[in-house]
This record gives structure tokens, sequence and C-alpha cells, in this order.
């Protein structure tokens, strides 16, 4: 019998000899780059001088007054495309989403660097946690959600610098030649996801650098994280799609996944001058043409998938039924639902972060009516990986007032998370119970109230709790 493969078993694709100086500027003479006209609204003087040339207003001139004296472009200056402008001229939830507010500066309580991602960067531009890395290509997007996890990284705050692609290459190839040899036990790294900021604020010769040095690197998956879909769908010309023809010409066999961004349904369905919708005789909403024709060009190609995640944000879409449509209608548009997450705990988070009790609930009853495949999920994306809440136990009254703390977290009621990814495999799957905290907005309002830490209790640790907390339940039964 002869012997497996090792490299299909382990998932390994066989990296591609790089293209010669003269076969590279021939390929890179093929594509093409549109110099587009955003027309971006950015810092509140803009916005002032947009007010007194006529323009709609989005914010009142009292608006900007307080905003300025607040220093609120301290944290993350407002900014805006004239495309997303209209749609928020239309649309409150648009306008929240992009609309600085005073309060955000009034608690600016929270992570300077998100999770410690500083702590799985070993090159700049690079965080490598899962089998995948992540690549920070460039320090803007087209407009800036106010919520913005990257919100250190476009202003620079911490240090952080965006990816060279040489070093990249090399760092992979280093990387998975020593899993090849058995000189460390981290998985290989099959995938990328290219990040800012957002992609597709590159030109298409610089993103097409990253696309073709990853897949030369023999990566199987590259993932573009992006909102332009969103904030400027004109960015997905005829030149673009000619640059993914020719990526896709010469690495058939990598996969290209979009990990869009759209937050609520008014970025892609149709709306009235009223901002309201229509709807066909079935009582389907119609779509947002531009949009649309995007999406839909995309998912003609074989090679390419559309996945959308979110966080849930207070005033854009804290509403089951929002969150409802928004996956019935990404599903039907043809792109998957992959995570909703909770807001992150950065610099003045306060001010946009719904509690963690509260987002699990409306998430889970915006799944009623749904069906499995338009179904997300809904996690915390933590420096120990992504958590995943999994259920809430209702407070039960009848052991309030016990000396025991078990019974106390149970008066209080219980709230489990699930590690849905880890950098530490063995802990993949595990989880976490602590008592509830209706005000919580990140795992750090339930460090304290932790009853079962599968991420550090010893296995006699976790079963000890877990017996006890069956029992008190079956106490109160009887």
């Amino acid at each position: 019998m002869p012997p497996a493969n090792t490299n299909i078993i382990a998932g390994s694709r066989p990296k591609k000899k790089a293209l010669s100086r003269r076969n590279k500027s021939n390929l890179y003479g093929q594509i093409q780059d549109t110099k587009f006209n955003r027309y971006i609204q950015h810092d509140l003087a803009q916005y002032r001088r947009y007010i007194e040339d006529g323009g709609a207003a989005v914010y009142s001139v009292s608006e900007l007054d307080a905003l300025a004296k607040s220093g609120v472009s301290d944290r993350l200056p407002p900014r805006a495309t004239g495309y997303y402008l209209d749609l928020a001229k239309r649309s409150e939830a648009i306008r929240n989403l992009i609309k600085a507010r005073p309060e955000e500066t009034e608690d600016l309580s929270g992570e300077a660097d998100p999770s410690n991602q500083l702590s799985y960067s070993p090159i700049p531009g690079l965080l490598h946690k899962y089998e995948l890395v992540l690549l920070y290509v460039v320090r803007t997007c087209s407009s800036w959600c106010r919520y913005c996890y990257r919100s250190d990284f476009l202003t620079g705050k911490t240090g952080k610098d965006t990816a060279s692609i040489h070093e990249i290459v090399e760092y992979i190839e280093d990387h998975n030649a020593k899993v090849a040899r058995g000189e460390t036990s981290r998985p290989r790294i099959r995938e990328a996801l290219l990040s800012g900021g957002d992609p597709m604020v590159l030109s298409n010769t610089n993103l097409f650098d990253y696309l073709n040095g990853l897949a030369e690197a023999g990566l199987d998956i590259i993932r573009i994280g992006t909102k332009e879909m969103a904030f400027f769908p004109e960015r997905f010309d005829d030149n673009f799609f000619a640059m993914l023809d020719l990526f896709h010409e010469l690495h058939p066999d990598v996969l290209v996944s979009f990990m869009v961004h759209f937050t609520h349904p008014d970025e892609f369905l149709a709306l009235d001058e009223q901002g309201g919708y229509s709807y066909d005789h079935h009582g389907r909403p119609a779509r947002n043409p531009a949009v649309e024709a995007v999406i839909k060009r995309l998912r003609s190609y074989s090679f390419v998938t559309l996945e959308n995640q979110t966080p849930i944000i207070d005033s854009v879409n804290d509403d089951e039924n929002t969150l409802r449509i928004l996956q019935r209608e990404m599903k039907r548009l043809g792109v998957n639902n992959h995570y909703f997450f909770q807001c992150r705990e950065i610099e003045g988070h306060r001010a946009f972060a719904v509690p963690v009790e509260r987002s699990y609930q409306l998430h889970r009853d915006s799944q009623h009516g749904l069906s499995g495949i338009e179904r997300s999920r809904f996690s915390l994306s933590t420096e120990a990986g992504k958590m995943e809440v999994v259920g809430l136990i209702d407070p039960m009254p009848e052991f309030a007032g016990s000396d025991s703390d078990l019974a106390g977290a149970l008066a209080d009621g219980l709230i489990m998370f699930r590690l849905h990814r880890t950098p530490n495999e063995q802990l993949q799957g595990d989880i976490v119970i602590a008592r509830r905290n209706p005000d919580a907005l990140w795992l750090t309002g339930y460090e304290d109230r932790i009853l079962f830490d599968g991420r550090k209790d010893s296995f006699d640790a976790r079963a000890a709790t877990l017996l006890a907390l069956a029992n008190s339940r079956l106490q109160a039964a009887e």
C-alpha cells in the first residue's frame, strides 16, 4: 500500500514559483487603476463648509459647535463619502453609524490596543493568532465608523504599522517550513485576512501585489475585509474585476473570500426619499441597485465567497427586527451570515456598546423565523479568541439571601460562553460560566463573577463546579 500523501493530509498546497522581474513587469502592465472621487467629508471644518455651501446637513451648526468643544476629533475625526452621506440623509441608523457624538469623549475608558493584539504581532503589520494571519495593509477607510475596532491603528496611537508583502511572505514561508519539519506545534498558515483600514481603498495594483504574494506563498484562502460595498460600491468597477480575473488565471486554486461589513439593511436595500422600503408582490424588499450589481457580479465567480460580519451597535442596529431583516436579506442576496460581534472595548466604547446580555437576547430573538442557513453567531473577539455567547439562565430568586457564593450566583442567573476559536487548540470548545451582569459591556464585566473557567481551571475544579451547580438546581427543584 503506498504511503499517504502527508502534504494532502496537512492541507498544504505547493507554493508557486515567484514571477521573474520581466514577467512581473508584463503582468502588472495589464492592471488598470481607476482614479475615484469619493467626495469625502473629513473633519468638522469640512462638514461646516458643506453646510455653508448648501449641502444637506448631517450635523446642525450647534452640533458642530458642541463637537468642537468636546474634542471628539482627537479621538477619531468624522469621515464619510458623499455616497454614504446621501444615504445618511434618509436613514437615522446610517447617520448614527458615522455621526460623531459628544458622549464619545465623556468616558474614554477602554483598551488602547483592543484584545492585546500587539502580543500576537511577530512582525510589523501582521497578527498571527490562528491558522490564519491578519495583515494591516492600509491605514484608512473611505468612511469611518464611530465604533471602529481599529481606531488606534487609523490614528497611529499604538504604533502599529502596515504590512510589507515581502516580509509577510518570508514569515509565512518560514513558519510553514517549521511546521513541515515538526519544529512547532502551531498549525500551518493556510489563510490570510487583508484588513486595515479597508483594503478596497488600495489601488488595483497594490491590492494585486498582496493577493499575488500571498498566493505565491502557498495560501489556500485569502480574505478581504471590506465595508466599501456599503460606503462606495462604485469602487468595484470593470478594472477591479479585470484584476480579479488576472489573479484567478494565475492562481486558479486560491479562494478569495470577501468579509463584508453590512451593519444595517439600509446599506443595501433601496430607500425612498422618506427612508422607507418598497416591496414586490411577494413582500420582498427592493435592493439598492448599486450594491446588488456588485454582489451579483462577485457571486458569478466560482472562486469567490461572501460572508457578512458586523457588531451590534447602540442606536444603529440594536433591534431584533433589524437584525432579522439583515440576516434574511443578506442570505437572499447570496451573502453568508458569519458573525455578529459585541462592540469591542475600545477607548470611548461606552457611547456605542449595547450590554452583552441584551446583545445576546436581541441576536437570539432575531433568529425567530430564520432558517438554519440564514443564521449567524454572536461572539466576542477577545484576547483568548472568539467567545460565543451560548446561553443565559434566568435569575432564581429562591436562592436570594443565601450565604453560599454559588447560591448567590444562581440568584443572579448565569451566562455561558464557549471558546469558539482559540489559539490554544486544547481549549477549543471549552466553556466559561459566570454570574449574570446586565450592565456588562465586555468580558471584563464578568471577570470577578466567573464560577467555571474552561480557559484555566483544572479538570477536577471544572467537574466540582459543574456538580455543585447541578446539585443546587436539583435542590431547588425539590
